[in-house]
Order: C-alpha cells, then structure tokens, then sequence
C-alpha cells in the first residue's frame, strides 16, 4: 500500500489545504513550481467569504499597513513577521495575481468593485493553470507525517475517503468551517493540532454591533463619521459607521470588534467636533432667538438633530436663549457619551473573521513553515494573525501566501 503512495510522491506533490484568499493566492504563486499543486476545499466553491468581502466591493490593501493594524497573543513575533520585504512590496503580489484596484481615501478598492466577478477571474486562473488541480468537497480530516517525510492526508469526498501522500503541505483554512460558521474549535484547527500545535484562544472579530436599543435603531440608515470607547480597556475607534435595523455597522463598528473586550460601550456622534466647542458655541448664543435645532443642523443630520433633542427632552422649537443648563448637559451627553447597552455577545453568524489561531511561536515567521513539522507552512488566518477592516486581512493573504511560495521555490 505504501508503495503506491511512495509512486504518487515521487512527482513532487504540494496539497493546499483551503480555497479562502490565501489558499487562491499561494496556488497561482506556485506556477513555476516543477510538480503538482493541488489546492483542496471542503465547499463545492473558491472563495465563498471572498465573494461578499467588503459588501461586494473588496477592500485590497490600506496605505497605513503595519503590525499596528493586527492583533496577535504574540506582539513580538507579529513585528518580526513584518519586516518582510513583502509587506511594503504588497503592490507587487497583486500585479503577478493580476489584482487590479483605486484608491479611496486609505482603502484600495477592487477596481471593478465586484467581489464574485473577482473570485470568477481567480477561479479562471486555478483552473488553467497547468501545474494546479483543483479539488471541491475535499474535507481534509488528519494529517500525518510519516518517516519517509512525506505528509499523509485523509480526505472525505462525495465517493467516501481516501488518502493522499504529498511532499509539502500548505494549511490556508481560516478560522471557520464555512463563512460566519466557526464549529468546534477542535475541528476546524484538527490538522495542526495533528501536527503537534497549539492554539491560542479564538473568538470572532470584524463584527457589528448588535443590540436592542431600539430607539436608535429607527434611526436605520443614517451614516456619520463618529468614536466607539470600550470604557473599561480605554481602546477607541474613529471611522464611517451606519445605525442599521440590528444595531451599528460599518468599518468603525467592525475594527472596535477587534479591541472590544466589554459590554460598557459609548458612542460619540461626531469626529469632527469636540465637546467643548459645542457647549462653547451653544453658549455664545445665548443672546437673541437662535434656535437649538438650527446650531444643530450645521453639524449634524436632520434625524440626528432631532433625535438628540428628543433624548434630551428638548422641543424642535427650543431657543438657545431659553436652554436649562441641566437639559444642555443631558444634550452633551447624548451627542458625545451615548451608551451602547445590552449589547449581544459576541457572535460568529455576524463576524468576518476569527482572531487567534495557531501561535506564531511555532512557527519560523520568515518562511511561515511550522517549526514543529518542517514541509508544513501556513498562510492567511489559520495563524494567530488578525487585521482590521479595510483590506488587511487581503493583504495578509496575500502576502503570507507569497512568503510560503518563495520559501518552497526556493528550497
């Protein structure tokens, strides 16, 4: 039996184990690989989370890109990882993949702004490509490494199990079964706990904030620039957010998931302003018939003008001549400390990725292949690696998936 592994091996064989981003990525870098590259995936589809990333749009890359901009149990070796050329060199990766992207503010959007069309292009590219063979409804359920150094793989498929015998594995699953499905942690990390690795607490990030404030939520629609507080850990967030029909989205509310580690949440309304030089300008007008509603609406919506009135038990009619102090007091605290409360917990359904994974320790962050089992390498959010919104996580794949293949090419 092991001899017609041993035939199978001897070509030179690399199983990609996920067709998420990362898996896409290091596949199409591996085409002046002189063997065979088999990219595997559980799903009957590529890229299934790439396809709605970004509302369908598809965050690239961001101009501010560092270890700042990830969180990791592993500060240190996060920092060392990105000293790699390639993470300033990321604009290179995506012109071999042929990634075509504009710059909006910080954000490089997908030029054609169209997700699945993308994955479509990528797909395209897996498929034709003479050393690759792509393999659906392949569950990967163990790992072994034998004496030989070849890695055996058992896989389920539609026509039951079987297994596989390669020369190097790539491991590019992310932190969930399927998008927004986390399972059992044990599952969905079972090859590198075969391996030998360990893995750091996982939980889900780049989420929305989901709550039953429902006097905010009829607020639904309405977009403004405005600062989450955790109130116990002090971490901020400033960006674009909308009040939707369940709570908060956008990239501000999806970026606090990655530092939220409470249910005490304030919402500021505004970036632009501060608190004193609202109170200041409110009482600079004290004199004559200036209306509240009027100041209001120089800086903010008509809804929001009128719901932080309403919050404050102010009448649309009110003259700023005529404001008690302590009803301008309970308006500072609406627009600038509103409190977010009962909040859900955090939940997998309504996040895009997981934060935590297999510790960096274990692995050689200048190759990203596993300390524990050389031949193995890791690529995308299987490692303990997790950035914010707004193309990081892309970018990641990508990246990593480069440094996999160079090492591989290389050796």
């Amino acid at each position: 039996m092991y001899l017609k592994y041993v035939s199978l091996a001897m070509t030179n064989r690399i199983a990609i184990i996920g067709a998420g981003p990362a898996g896409i990525y290091a596949s199409l870098l591996l085409s002046e690989f002189n063997g065979q590259v088999f990219l595997f995936d559980q799903n009957k589809d590529v890229g299934e989370k790439l396809k709605t990333t970004g509302g369908g749009r598809m965050n690239v890359t961001n101009k501010k890109f560092s270890a700042k901009e990830f969180s990791s149990q592993s500060s240190n070796l996060l920092k060392r990882l990105f000293k790699n050329p390639h993470f300033e060199n990321r604009h290179l990766i995506f012109k071999v993949l042929g990634i075509e992207y504009q710059w909006e503010k910080n954000r490089a959007l997908l030029l054609s702004q169209n997700a699945p069309l993308e994955v479509a292009r990528l797909k395209e590219k897996v498929v034709t490509q003479k050393n690759l063979k792509l393999c659906l409804e392949h569950k990967a359920l163990d790992i072994e490494k034998l004496e030989s150094g070849l890695f055996k793989i058992t896989f389920e498929t539609p026509q039951g199990e079987k297994t596989e015998l390669f020369d190097k594995v790539i491991l590019s699953g992310g932190g969930m079964f399927r998008m927004r499905d986390l399972g059992d942690t044990d599952k969905i990390y079972q090859l590198p706990l075969a391996l030998g690795h360990s893995i750091t607490e996982v939980q889900p990030s780049l989420s929305p904030l989901i709550f039953t404030d429902k006097v905010l939520r009829e607020l639904k629609g309405v977009s403004f620039e405005g600062i989450l507080t955790d109130t116990q850990n002090k971490k901020t967030v400033t960006d674009d957010m909308v009040i939707t029909h369940f709570g908060l989205s956008g990239p501000a509310v999806l970026d606090f998931s990655a530092f939220r580690e409470s249910e005490s949440i304030e919402l500021c309304f505004t970036a632009q302003l501060k608190e004193n030089e609202l109170r200041d300008k409110i009482n600079a007008n004290r004199q004559g018939a200036i209306r509240l509603r009027a100041l209001l609406r120089e800086h903010f919506t008509k809804n929001l003008s009128d719901f932080f009135l309403q919050q404050a038990d102010l009448s649309i009619e009110t003259v700023i001549a005529d404001l008690p102090k302590t009803k301008l007091h309970k308006l500072i605290q609406t627009i600038f400390h509103y409190p977010i409360t009962q909040v859900q917990s955090k939940n997998y359904p309504s996040s895009w990725t997981t934060k935590g994974g297999v510790k960096l320790e274990e692995i050689n962050t200048a190759t990203l292949e596993s300390k524990l089992a050389p031949g193995v390498h890791f690529a995308g959010e299987i490692m303990d690696t997790n950035g914010l919104c707004g193309g990081y996580n892309i970018s990641f794949a990508a990246i990593s998936a480069q440094i996999v293949a160079d090492s591989i090419l290389n050796s």
